[in-house]
């Protein structure tokens, strides 16, 4: 993810400092389980696309140091320490945007450009997978992301919005059947931290709101046995193959006022990126972009389909080859 951050920054005309861990990266060499303010030294904005745990002290310390601050988000218990920032990010006149991947991130600026078409709605159905090209068992999915944060999407609880209250749904349970053009048929189930903000930014807004994830139909009874086990990320990193050609789904649905309106996109792997690269990584440059150059609605801890236009960061999508049908 990093990488395809980077790399879209730097098409953007942004000078890129990498750094990283692992000394096989080729670039510089920081342990940032325990950052200081010196490490964004020179930075107008940072983005973290390390694992979620790590991002609260990251966060804390880019505030510190006066420099704009974005992350893959993810973890509601995560992102709402970060939030709570928010005294601190705007006496320092800076912005600290937690959630800026795929979902939570380019999903939210969808339901929440969506929701410009409505005063109030019934219902928002968010769905959202990323997929291999060519599913193999056990589980007919590919490792395209950290497997902790996989395993932190099948754990706990998913936020929701019901009968107009925030509510929680128990992630793994919700099965449901939808069918995706050049796909075909899928299963989408509730997983927790996709939704994160949105049940309480819409409430008052929207009745009913809710994230599922999409996969391949049978995976989710299949993974909740997995999650039995002792290690089921180690089980997942043995069984499961980590490359090869992906595609992201996204389809978010919104009724109200007597109408639906649909709109549903397709990204697969290409120009040396995975799609999962692409809708995550661009995301968060994109995020990133507006930041520094001063479209947001305000400084502070930053939610971003309250924060920011939508409209700028559906732009931008498209200016990155994203393309998506919508139905009225």
């Amino acid at each position: 993810m990093g990488r395809a951050i980077g790399t879209d920054l730097a098409r953007s005309g942004a000078q890129v400092r990498y750094v990283d861990a692992d000394p096989r990266s080729g670039v510089e060499i920081v342990d940032v389980s325990r950052p200081t303010p010196a490490l964004f030294r020179g930075a107008d904005v940072a983005v973290s696309a390390v694992p979620f745990p790590l991002n609260y002290r990251l966060a804390k310390a880019a505030v510190e140091a006066g420099v704009h601050f974005c992350d893959l988000g993810g973890n509601d218990a995560v992102v709402r320490r970060e939030l709570a920032l928010d005294p601190a990010a705007r006496r320092k006149g800076v912005c600290l945007v937690p959630d800026c991947g795929l979902a939570p991130g380019m999903a939210s600026f969808l339901v929440a450009w969506g929701l410009t078409r409505f005063r109030k709605a019934d219902s928002v159905r968010v769905r959202v997978g990323g997929l291999p090209l060519n599913p193999q068992p056990p589980l007919n999915y590919q490792l395209v992301f950290a497997t902790v944060g996989l395993i932190n999407e099948y754990s706990g609880f998913c936020q929701v919005l019901h009968n107009g209250r925030p509510g929680r749904a128990r992630a793994m349970t919700g099965i449901e059947s939808l069918e995706f053009p050049e796909v075909g048929l899928l299963e989408a189930f509730h997983t927790s931290g996709g939704a994160s903000t949105m049940p309480g930014t819409f409430r008052g807004r929207v009745r009913e709101l809710d994230y599922k994830t999409i996969r391949f139909p049978g995976h989710c009874e299949r993974m909740r046995k997995v999650l039995k086990m002792k290690n089921p990320g180690a089980w997942v990193e043995r069984h499961v193959p980590p490359t090869g050609p992906d595609q992201v789904l996204v389809r978010v649905s919104i009724e109200g006022e007597g109408r639906r309106w649909t709109l549903t996109l397709r990204d697969v792997a290409r120009d040396g990126f995975s799609a999962m690269q692409r809708t995550t990584g661009f995301s968060a440059s994109i995020v990133a972009q507006l930041v520094a150059s001063g479209k947001t609605r305000r400084k502070g801890a930053l939610i971003q389909e309250r924060d920011f236009d939508p409209a700028d960061f559906v732009n931008e999508l498209k200016l990155r080859g994203f393309a998506w049908s919508i139905e009225e």
